[in-house]
């Protein structure tokens, strides 16, 4: 007896799992149709429960961690080797011998090209009685490791293993060659009555117009705080990607940072969906 409701068990699970295949087909192939694409962001827990960020190329399965956004393809036409969609993070190191020309803006240097519209930007904030000031730009890697070693000696001397410091430290400040700023892409930008970088930054009247309106200049929120699981760094309300205006534009309308917009265009050039 207990033999057959074992197996009526099983055969009904794998009925289900059947069904709930076919109607993703279904789904995924009615929405390809319509024209449309879609970016899977998956995110999947580890043994200790912590979320991280699943294979965005895939989907197997549907869940409430399942994240889906239905793209048209009409809204886009960047190319992920465009310059500035050049992702840099914990997994992408800066491409050797990579190298930028610099411009000087308001004692700091970032790269050229995106000197005019950080300009812009900035004189636009200041038109509306705003008091934004650029605190760190382009940086060189000995920069880059003095700051990163600075933030695992903070670590340290609070109590924590130097392994332990080091992982802590990435959080805040991105390892040597995996930070945006050597490549001159990158901007933090804080308000004068307030230069304190920490959540608070946010509240500021400059950082709520920042976050508003830095997408029409071509400057996306580069960690912001519901993606940490993807960005792999802790939210920064003050630190500003130059990705250009269509860019910004489209991660802005759909919510998604820019490891999800790179695996967008993954999937989009590859055909994945």
């Amino acid at each position: 007896m207990r033999k057959n409701i074992k197996c009526k068990i099983i055969l009904i699970n794998m009925f289900l799992i059947i069904l709930f295949s076919i109607v993703i087909f279904i789904t995924k192939k009615y929405i390809y149709e319509k024209g449309e694409n879609l970016l899977y962001i998956e995110e999947q827990k580890n043994n200790n429960g912590e979320i991280t960020e699943g294979n965005s190329n895939t989907c197997t399965n549907i869940s409430d961690t399942m994240k889906v956004i239905a793209i048209p393809k009409k809204e886009i036409a960047s190319n992920i080797t465009d310059w500035n969609l050049i992702l840099i993070n914990k997994n992408n190191k800066i491409p050797e011998n990579y190298e930028v020309i610099l411009s000087d803006i308001e004692n700091n240097k970032v790269d050229s090209r995106i000197a005019e519209a950080l300009k812009n930007m900035l004189a636009d904030a200041r038109k509306e009685g705003l008091n934004p000031i650029i605190c760190s730009g382009y940086r060189t890697e000995s920069k880059q490791i003095q700051l990163y070693n600075n933030k695992i000696k903070q670590y340290v001397n609070s109590g924590y293993s130097n392994e332990k410091a080091r992982e802590l430290a990435s959080y805040w400040v991105a390892i040597p060659d995996t930070s945006e700023h050597q490549i001159g892409l990158a901007v933090d930008i804080v308000s004068k009555s307030y230069q304190v970088l920490n959540d608070k930054q946010e509240e500021t009247e400059v950082q709520k117009w920042l976050i508003e309106n830095s997408y029409k200049y071509g400057f996306i929120l580069r960690y912001p705080t519901d993606k940490k699981e993807i960005t792999m760094i802790n939210y920064e309300p003050w630190h500003y990607r130059y990705v250009g205006i269509e860019n910004a534009n489209y991660m802005k309308k759909y919510n998604i940072c820019l490891e999800e917009y790179n695996d967008y265009l993954k999937q989009f050039e590859q055909n994945l969906v």
